[in-house]
């Protein structure tokens, strides 16, 4: 009775139901499932399945044992409200078809979690789970992200959760992909400006944006660009000494989101680079290239995106990539982040474990 009067409130209605229902794996499971706290409510979207009626969607606290049925749903995107500061909260989502008096269902997805914030509206954790949403399924396409005009965000860079074609365009190429064949592609991915500011977009807002807004730049810009909003510090290349959990890094072509730092000097980071959207390491300031950073990169790729992996094995990084002017958020919960996770306190081998737990 539960799941039919959720239902009923999302407006569908079916006669003569008899109660009756049936399991099949003839609807497959959702892809890209993405939760990200915003506030005090959750934002949660998944890609569409072929011949879905609607869809499930459950959620448990961390630590408890049992699922709890929240919503059902037409649409394959749910707001859920007042959920409890501090927070967090684990989700599955599975379709299902209605067939006379029958429902089947399709298989559960991969779980996605989030925590709701405290204070600011997001947390560092959430903003780096919603960067690694789009790993090893989005290709890398130039002006992906940006509007027709090229000079801000685009429809791609403005929604709410991963467009269903990246991973669609995605599983068709192979190793000899040349981005240069699909320039201005759009919809058919990101560069690295776009997917920064898609991470940053899904991390802060809880509906689709409109245009003139958004948070796509040039990529030399945009470590400078989100300090002037007031979410954070700014610091020229030159002066760059460290490297912490979620910093974003601009250079003249490139611009790249931090995961950590490792004890040689080399920095884990995720980003949009040919051929795609994956986890990358830096060689070590002092030159060596297989660095910690870039065995790190690496075993994660391989062990969560194998077929990624197999096509575009390659993770490693120049120095050069340390050398980029630096964004780094204000966590002290007065502006739009808070690291209660103390994220900003760990290892890139630290970071990654907790983000893939």
């Amino acid at each position: 009775m539960v799941l039919w009067a959720a239902i009923f409130v999302a407006g569908i209605f079916w006669l003569g139901f008899s109660g009756k229902t049936c399991r099949a794996a003839a609807l497959s499971a959702p892809e890209g499932l993405l939760a990200s706290g915003v506030n005090d409510s959750v934002v949660l979207s998944w890609e569409p399945v072929k011949g879905a009626d609607g869809y499930e969607v459950y959620e448990k606290a961390d630590g408890q044992d049992s699922w709890t049925m929240v919503k059902a749903t037409a649409k394959k995107k749910a707001i859920l409200s007042d959920r409890k500061s501090g927070t967090r909260y684990i989700y599955r989502v599975r379709a299902y078809k209605v067939k006379k008096t029958k429902i089947k269902y399709g298989v559960y997805s991969k779980k996605s979690d989030t925590t709701v914030p405290v204070q600011a509206t997001t947390t560092l954790r959430n903003f780096l789970k919603v960067s690694l949403a789009p790993v090893g399924s989005t290709m890398y396409i130039w002006g992906g992200g940006w509007n027709k005009a090229d000079n801000g965000a685009g429809k791609d860079a403005l929604r709410i959760g991963l467009n269903p074609q990246w991973r669609t365009f995605a599983s068709k190429q192979r190793a000899s992909y040349n981005y240069r064949n699909y320039r201005y592609k759009r919809g058919y991915g990101l560069d690295c400006s776009g997917f920064v500011g898609w991470t940053v977009y899904n991390s802060l807002h809880t509906s689709r944006g409109k245009e003139g807004e958004g948070y796509v730049d040039k990529a030399k810009n945009l470590a400078k660009n989100y300090a002037e909003n007031g979410w954070g510090t700014f610091r020229k290349a030159s002066a760059v000494k460290d490297y912490k959990a979620g910093d974003i890094m601009s250079g003249s072509g490139h611009v790249y989101i931090v995961i950590g730092s490792c004890a040689d000097g080399s920095v884990v980071l995720v980003h949009s680079s040919p051929a795609g959207v994956q986890l990358s390491g830096t060689e070590a300031p002092s030159g060596k290239k297989n660095s910690k950073a870039v065995k790190l990169a690496d075993k994660y790729m391989k062990k969560y995106f194998p077929s990624w992996h197999r096509r575009f094995p390659d993770n490693a990084r120049g120095a050069s990539y340390l050398h980029y002017s630096r964004f780094r958020w204000d966590v002290s919960g007065s502006a739009v982040m808070e690291d209660p996770d103390h994220y900003r306190d760990q290892s890139a081998k630290e970071v990654l474990k907790d983000l893939f737990s």
